[in-house]
């Protein structure tokens, strides 16, 4: 366990950040608008997206797999089907993702947490970045 990474520290703190804002977030919050057509529970579905996405490539790494690189047109397929989600549980989702992606990054060594910052992939681990920037958009429309 690399509880003193400082990087799973400061996702353990976003983790934290973002459950307390979706403690917080009732119906309306959720549908405040960001910009360009994201909504407040729209980010949240795409943080637990994301952080899904880590979730499982990590794993596979973590099985001996290359870590792969990312597509570039996921975001924009994201947004293209973001209104089959239920915004009332994106919350839920976006916590479970950050706390599932948070226990995974704790199981890796110290070695494989350095390869990955060394191979170009440090943001699989430095998860805290994301979750901070949209956390912080969606505080900013709330009243």
């Amino acid at each position: 366990m690399n509880t003193q990474d400082d990087d799973l520290q400061s996702n353990a703190r976003a983790t934290t950040r973002l459950r307390d804002l979706v403690s917080r977030l009732d119906e309306s919050a959720m549908s405040r608008s960001l910009g360009g057509g994201w909504t407040a529970a729209f980010a949240l579905v795409h943080l637990a997206f994301w952080d899904a996405r880590q979730d499982v490539a990590l794993q596979r790494y973590m099985r001996g797999d290359a870590f792969p690189g990312e597509d570039v047109t996921t975001n924009a397929t994201l947004e293209a089907i973001a209104p089959l989600f239920d915004a009332g549980e994106a919350g839920a989702i976006a916590v479970q993702a950050a706390e599932q992606l948070d226990a995974t990054l704790e199981a890796l060594t110290g070695d494989q947490l350095e390869s990955l910052r060394q191979t170009g992939f440090a943001y699989a681990i430095e998860r805290w970045r994301h979750r901070e920037d949209h956390v912080a958009q969606i505080e900013a429309v709330l009243p």
